[in-house]
């Protein structure tokens, strides 16, 4: 037993290693990358030859990863390319199109064309690991769910004229943080560290603090209303972070009850 949990142990740290030395790598090609979401360990891309109406096969292979961003698009989905310098980077946003057709993952690129006008390029992934391909697939129709669900929501509920662009700007930013800070405020101290330090990562780039003042006060202070607070849930439930914490508070509530229950049973017990 002593030692499988050795040997556990030690497959987490390595991957945890890889992980973090992924990420290095990708923060060099897109500063704004603050976390990899998910990944696939070796793709090949594929586009459609619409003349032809065959599939083609592209100098892109290598390993997949879908990042998160501090600033928009809040996700890409990048292959680092094994056989050249230039790599596949694909913005996810609202309009990002995909379908599973085995063996492949379909998808229409969202971002705009040389020209200027919509790129109708059909894509396809092809994954080593269908079970991986399945994963990503799945993820990625989550993320442009919500993406779409937060779009329709900003459009049909537009921020006040009396607020600036820059100061709703902010405002939408912390929106995120001020819950990541009260979920932590019955926490440990590292983990308020950590969501303050969460915070001041995914500002804009060149964007400057307000005050001085400490993140987590800030944010205590900052009053959401409802369409504010129900666009930053959707925003953050995609982030492990914020899921963790809700985990962690659930299974808190869940102890407490279950020791609230046992001691009553036990109260009336020693009645009788």
């Amino acid at each position: 037993t002593r030692t499988r949990t050795t040997t556990t142990m030690a497959a987490t740290i390595d991957a945890e290693t890889r992980r973090k030395a992924n990420l290095r790598v990708l923060q060099r090609i897109d500063s704004n990358i603050v976390d990899l979401a998910i990944t696939a360990t070796h793709v090949v891309l594929y586009e459609f030859n619409n003349d032809k109406r065959t599939w083609e096969k592209k100098n892109v292979e290598g390993s997949l990863f879908v990042t998160k961003r501090s600033a928009a698009p809040r996700f890409k989905l990048i292959v680092l390319n094994r056989s050249s310098t230039e790599n596949l980077e694909v913005p996810i946003t609202a309009s990002f199109q995909m379908q599973i057709k085995d063996p492949y993952m379909i998808f229409r690129d969202s971002s705009a064309s040389k020209d200027g006008g919509a790129d109708e390029t059909i894509r396809g992934i092809w994954f080593h690991d269908g079970k991986e391909r399945d994963q990503i697939a799945s993820y990625l129709e989550q993320v442009v769910k919500s993406l779409v669900k937060i779009k329709e929501m900003e459009r049909d509920h537009p921020p006040p004229q009396s607020l600036g662009g820059e100061m709703e700007d902010t405002a939408r930013q912390d929106a995120g943080a001020a819950l990541l800070s009260t979920l932590t405020l019955g926490s440990n101290n590292n983990e308020s560290k950590a969501a303050a330090a969460a915070t001041q990562q995914e500002r804009a780039p060149g964007q400057q603090p307000a005050t001085h003042t400490s993140p987590l006060s800030t944010h205590q202070n900052l009053v959401l209303d409802k369409k504010s607070l129900q666009l930053s849930l959707l925003s953050l439930i995609q982030d492990e972070r914020f899921l963790d914490l809700i985990h962690a508070q659930y299974l808190k509530v869940v102890h407490t009850r279950a020791t609230r229950q046992q001691s009553q049973q036990k109260d009336n017990g020693n009645d009788k």
